[in-house]
């Protein structure tokens, strides 16, 4: 079918001819460049080694050495593959490797040493008789302290030039000889190729016409034909570009909205539901695949939501609101952004509402607020004593020295009690910033635990109380830093001594369960009711104000106690009765770095 197109062989035949032209111009300009070139390499090495000979014989002929002027000239020209003459000032040939010099005639009135006595360089081209055949010459003085006292020339046969340049031009017309060839291909298979983007244009076009949109011709192969071949393409696609683009961005939104931590609902100008993204149903409680299509009023029954809705749709504008939901894990609460959407004349066509959940948010700014508040009432207590203390002492200069030592103490005791509260802030701070692992070694728990019950036993002493110590005889390694896990052991036995009466016991002991170490802490003291013992752990919470602040209590022994367990992977627990004391488990992996 392709060799009996006539738009193939019309192709064919123009690439042919514009081929065979060009290939022959440019064999013609670069034969004459050949020649050229050829005789000018040919008349630098005739320069070149006269110019050396000029040189090099000047000795031997001024000491009358002729036979080693001689030699050299021989050995010059064998080595270059030249004639070379050498001639004294009166003309007389010294020496020549193709002839006999003694035989040859005076060469003082030749043409090209006529030349090199006046120019400097004598050039000449003519027949030799002697060895019958076409020569170049070239001839250059022998200067002795700027006298002439000699002559070289050296000469190439005509022939031998011609046959350089025969040979050149022989490589250069087979060489053009193999490239018509392969441009001639080349046009066979450029018209070839075009030609059967002609004949797909056409079959193309005739399904087209048909309704068939699916074929696609390459843009790239259709040659000169490429506009053409673009304008049926883009007829071809003009109606499924349109249904793929409207896929995709249907696609599009629906990954966003799966994917999106905050609720998405877009509705109709009734409030009809259009599209609801996972988040918003588990913030609204619905039911997706039944809601959509129903009004968003009659889904859910939040005031706030519906009414910011309607004036986002009133207004054309972006409502910001915010309300309170139910959901199965407590109330929450959420902020509520309404916008208007229109379509590309601007009319409107409804909206969309997004709702942000911010309960954590909001639960962090409450314990923000409350520890702030609780630290500067803690901290005012005793700089208000202090103040107090030190005021009368300097405004009453009648106070006697017994008087004066009971307001000191008192002022000691204030600021020790300000001491321990300011290192039991930073302490919290230090925890709850960020906390890294690189000091964590291998502790024996069991050692450190037993340390600091022999450190309390005298306090315990001191207040009537029995320390009784259950602790494994074997090591109990667990990774941890040493600093604040005994930190954690002092605050737990200090807390079970002060809320002890006395006389009481406080029994601690330490046991291994399933690659956890559990330290259990027990007192027999007042107790914690069940409404307060998820509390205990609260920073600054006391469940009896007056006896902790008796006692010295700055509320944050237990907060320390939690943030250590939980930066070592542990937890922390409280099982009481109130009036029956308490008991303190603290849970740790055992021999397992908290990194992992």
């Amino acid at each position: 079918m392709l060799l009996k197109s006539f738009y193939f062989w019309r192709t064919y035949i123009g690439y042919v001819l514009v081929a065979l032209i060009g290939t022959f111009l440019f064999a013609m300009s670069l034969v004459g460049r050949f020649e050229q070139q050829i005789e000018e390499k040919a008349d630098n090495t005739l320069l070149f080694n006269a110019q050396l000979l000029s040189q090099v014989l000047v000795p031997p002929l001024q000491n009358l050495n002729y036979p080693q002027l001689r030699q050299m000239a021989e050995s010059v020209a064998q080595n270059a593959g030249l004639r070379i003459t050498v001639i004294d000032s009166n003309g007389v040939v010294l020496s020549d490797n193709f002839e006999n010099p003694f035989a040859m005639d005076n060469h003082l009135r030749r043409p090209e040493i006529l030349l090199a006595s006046s120019a400097g360089i004598g050039r000449a081209s003519r027949y030799s008789f002697t060895l019958e055949e076409q020569f170049h010459y070239l001839a250059v003085p022998m200067l002795l302290q700027d006298e002439i006292i000699g002559f070289v020339r050296t000469a190439r046969a005509s022939s031998a030039v011609q046959a350089e340049i025969s040979e050149a031009n022989s490589v250069l017309l087979r060489n053009a000889a193999i490239v018509t060839f392969f441009v001639l291909l080349l046009a066979f298979y450029l018209s070839a190729r075009q030609a059967m983007t002609v004949l797909e244009l056409t079959s193309m076009a005739e399904d087209i016409s048909r309704g068939n949109f699916a074929r696609r011709i390459p843009v790239e192969n259709a040659l000169g034909l490429k506009k053409l071949a673009q304008a049926i393409n883009k007829m071809a696609r003009s109606s499924a570009q349109s249904v793929t683009e409207i896929t995709a961005d249907r696609n599009r939104l629906a990954t966003i909205f799966t994917c999106m931590v905050e609720g998405v609902v877009d509705v109709d100008m009734d409030q009809n539901i259009l599209h609801i993204n996972e988040a918003a149903v588990r913030m609204l409680s619905i039911n997706e695949k039944s809601s959509l299509g129903n009004p968003l009023w009659q889904e859910i029954r939040n005031q706030e939501i519906i009414s910011a809705l309607d004036e986002a749709i009133k207004t054309s504008s972006v409502i910001k609101a915010q309300t309170r939901l139910d959901h199965e894990l407590g109330q929450r609460v959420v902020d509520i952004y309404a916008a208007s959407l229109s379509d590309d004349q601007g009319e409107p066509i409804g909206a969309v509402l997004v709702l942000h959940d911010i309960t954590d948010l909001k639960n962090l700014e409450r314990v923000r607020t409350d520890f702030v508040a609780n630290a500067s009432h803690e901290l005012k207590t005793p700089i208000t004593a202090i103040r107090g203390l030190t005021e009368t002492i300097i405004d009453d200069d009648q106070v006697d020295k017994e008087t004066m030592v009971h307001f000191l103490k008192r002022v000691h005791a204030q600021s020790l009690r300000l001491s321990q509260l300011v290192g039991d802030l930073m302490t919290i701070s230090r925890l709850e910033s960020s906390y890294s692992s690189e000091d964590f070694t291998k502790i024996n728990f069991a050692d450190l635990v037993r340390q600091a019950v022999r450190a309390a036993q005298s306090t315990a002493e001191q207040k009537g109380h029995t320390l009784v110590a259950d602790l494994p005889e074997n090591e109990m390694e667990l990774y941890g830093d040493r600093q604040n896990l005994s930190q954690l052991v002092d605050n737990l036995i200090d807390n079970a001594m002060k809320y002890t009466t006395e006389p009481g016991t406080i029994n601690i002991s330490l046991k291994a369960h399933e690659q956890t170490a559990v330290l259990e802490v027990k007192d027999s003291g007042i107790g914690i009711s069940p409404q307060y013992q998820k509390r205990v752990f609260e920073r600054f919470y006391r469940v009896d104000k007056v006896r902790s602040q008796s006692l010295g209590g700055t509320g944050l022994g237990l907060s320390i106690v939690k943030n250590i367990a939980e930066k070592h992977g542990g937890k922390v627990s409280v099982e009481s009765q109130f009036g029956s004391g308490s008991t303190f488990i603290i849970q740790l992996p055992i021999d397992k770095p908290a990194a992992e």
